[in-house]
């Protein structure tokens, strides 16, 4: 028995030596793996616009002229077609509901929403986080008259009947991106900076007369203040006083609902949904007047003809917090 054992320590003793001989350490990642997955970026989103935009749209065309309002084209090339930018979105107060906005770091860079069928995008795709995103076989579409990039869907619950020919025509946009295919198609690379970020400081005149190329990008209204007013068919109505929160429930129908702000040269609408954290917190009162920094949006999905005096911008706070300088107060009362 001692000899046995005196065998099983001196096989250990070998064992030890030769597994601390072995070479254990592995050869770090590299830092472009460790930090994500970049690609080079082929198109501008300028670019993806000029090359892939379509006004057909048979939902709304009419005898006279393209409707344009509901569009989507399939983006096929041979080669790849790669969009960059720095996500400005975030869904953690839930207001922005499975899309993001990502926009382009260059001077005048453009701005995109891209709709993914997930919740907590935020979680994967943080604010400052630098992406890019293969757009081959996606859909470059319009929304409401706002592009999108996404797949095609087809609206079964918008319908119109064509005369001349009897047949039923569906509403066609861009719907949202499966998981599985955002997931192969969106790559983010290195740490969140959301120093990246860059703010366009405008008035409401500024932005009312800028044209489509702020659509979706962030921006600051300065000595901005609620009104207490909200919107009706895109017009300015008044709110009763159960109506001054944020965003009163809908019975489940979940359009969004709007409130009027204005800085003095003109007026906008905030759209805030009733599934946010912050929808039933009391609008604040014209006597708080600051910066309101939100996502820029456009909805119009009737207008064959913009109607000047109706309002088609529409304001998406991130997260109350947008409400910035000026609105200490109001934070503070409303804990």
């Amino acid at each position: 028995m001692k000899q046995v054992s005196v065998k099983i320590a001196a096989i250990l003793v070998v064992s030890i030596l030769f597994f601390a001989c072995a070479k254990t350490e592995f050869e770090p990642l590299p830092q472009d793996k460790l930090l994500g997955d970049s690609l080079q970026t082929t198109y501008s989103i300028q670019q993806l616009i000029t090359e892939f935009d379509t006004d057909s749209d048979a939902y709304t065309d009419t005898i006279n002229s393209k409707g344009g309002l509901f569009t989507v084209k399939k983006i096929v090339s041979a080669q790849p077609v790669v969009i960059s930018g720095v996500v400005t979105s975030t869904d953690v107060e839930g207001n922005v509901y499975k899309y993001m906005t990502i926009q382009e770091t260059k001077p005048n860079g453009l701005a995109m929403k891209i709709s993914v069928d997930m919740s907590g995008l935020s979680a994967i795709y943080p604010l400052g986080q630098r992406v890019w995103i293969k757009c081959n076989d996606l859909v470059l579409g319009k929304y409401a008259q706002s592009y999108q990039l996404g797949v095609k869907y087809i609206n079964l619950t918008k319908s119109k009947l064509k005369k001349s020919t009897n047949t039923t025509i569906y509403r066609t946009e861009p719907g949202r991106i499966p998981p599985p295919i955002a997931k192969k198609i969106i790559h983010s690379y290195g740490l969140p900076e959301p120093a990246l970020i860059k703010v366009d400081t405008l008035t409401i005149s500024q932005i009312k007369s800028a044209g489509p190329n702020i659509i979706n990008k962030l921006v600051c209204i300065k000595n901005a203040y609620f009104t207490s007013k909200g919107a009706n068919n895109g017009y300015t109505a008044n709110l009763s006083d159960n109506e001054l929160i944020f965003a009163p429930g809908t019975n489940g129908v979940g359009y969004p609902q709007s409130r009027e702000i204005q800085d003095g040269t003109g007026s906008l609408f905030i759209s805030t949904s009733e599934f946010s954290k912050f929808a039933n917190n009391v609008l604040p009162t014209s006597n708080y007047k600051g910066n309101i920094t939100a996502i820029l949006g456009w909805y119009n999905d009737k207008e064959m003809s913009i109607n000047s005096n109706k309002i088609y911008h529409q304001l998406t706070l991130r997260k109350l917090s947008d409400l910035g300088k000026g609105f200490e107060d109001y934070h503070l009362n409303n804990k």
